[in-house]
C-alpha cells in the first residue's frame, strides 16, 4: 500500500520504532512478502477507528487556522471553501445574527446634554 503523499521513509522512523517498541508488531517467520505485521489488538483498534468512509471537510476541525471572515486565530472548520470559526459559520447560515451598533445619535447627546447640564458653573 502505498502512501498518499511522497514523503522521504525516514519520516516515519519514529512512528515505526514507536510501533516495535510497544509491541503492536510482530515480524513473520519465514514469511517473505510481509515479514511484518499488526498484531489483532492492533488491527481491531484500527478498524474501530478508521471510520467507514473518510469525513466529510464540515466535521474535521482545523486548530489555529485563521478564519477568513473575522481573521482571529483558533479552531476553523471547512465552509464553502474557507476555514471558518463557529460564529462566523453560523452567521453565513444565518443562524446566529448579531451586529454591533453604536448608540442612536439622540441618546448620546441626551446623555451629554444631561451630564453637561448638571454641571455647576462659577460666575
Amino acid at each position: 500500500m502505498e502512501a498518499q503523499r511522497d514523503y522521504p521513509i525516514e519520516t516515519f522512523d519514529p512512528l515505526l520504532r514507536d510501533l516495535v517498541c510497544w509491541g503492536l508488531v510482530v515480524r513473520q517467520e519465514g514469511a517473505t512478502d510481509a515479514p511484518w505485521q499488526l498484531v489483532p489488538s492492533a488491527q481491531q483498534r484500527l478498524g474501530e477507528l478508521q471510520p467507514a468512509s473518510p469525513p466529510q471537510a464540515a466535521a474535521v476541525v482545523y486548530l489555529d487556522h485563521r478564519c477568513a471572515d473575522c481573521r482571529q486565530r483558533g479552531p476553523t472548520r471547512m465552509y464553502e471553501e474557507c476555514y471558518l470559526c463557529e460564529r462566523c459559520r453560523a452567521e453565513r447560515q444565518g443562524q446566529f445574527t448579531t451586529t454591533a451598533t453604536e448608540p442612536t445619535s439622540d441618546r448620546h447627546t441626551h446623555f451629554w446634554r444631561r451630564s453637561r447640564s448638571s454641571e455647576t458653573t462659577v460666575a
